[in-house]
């Protein structure tokens, strides 16, 4: 058989070239799907309540993930507006199937550029859980040139598979 007098008029050689054609699209599609999820932005936004102010109440997001509910609650438990040293704490629920390897605090204004603030929160291990629940850290808040007091405090948390934002407002 000599390959020079093989033609694509054969109905098998055109079945057999758009089935290695099929097949080497699926490889391709796959391959982008993988690619895509690796390096998908993984940070998941938890809603919080616009209306709270964490400097005189509890302030909480929550979400239902993969049918687990999952919440965050945020306090200021200075006093924000005589001194801007002041200590926060924050109550995590629901990260237990996840672990929790860390939790950071920073603050922001609407339309500023602030320095890098970021603040590690310390477990509470007086409870000896396994993923402790309460964490507690003092922070400062940056240095503003206006006399604006409508603060965000971005809390993330970062546990073993994803990682989770939230923001509460406060005023002072």
């Amino acid at each position: 058989m000599n390959i020079k007098n093989i033609s694509f008029d054969n109905k098998y050689i055109r079945l057999l070239v758009m089935s290695f054609v099929i097949i080497l699209a699926l490889i391709f599609v796959q391959d982008f799907g993988d690619f895509l999820d690796e390096n998908s932005n993984k940070v998941i936004q938890l809603g919080v309540n616009q209306h709270c102010n964490s400097a005189t109440s509890i302030c909480s997001a929550s979400i239902i993930n993969e049918g687990e509910f999952q919440r965050m609650s945020f306090a200021i438990k200075g006093d924000v507006a005589s001194n801007l040293t002041f200590p926060v704490a924050l109550t995590v629920i629901g990260f237990d199937f996840e672990g929790i390897e860390s939790i950071s605090v920073s603050f922001t204004m609407v339309d500023e550029d602030l320095e890098n603030n970021l603040v590690l929160f310390t477990p509470d291990k007086s409870l000896n859980q396994v993923v402790p629940e309460k964490w507690d850290a003092v922070v400062k808040l940056p240095q503003v040139d206006n006399n604006r007091t409508d603060w965000f405090a971005v809390i993330r948390l970062k546990s073993s598979e994803k990682e989770y934002r939230a923001e509460f407002p406060f005023h002072f």
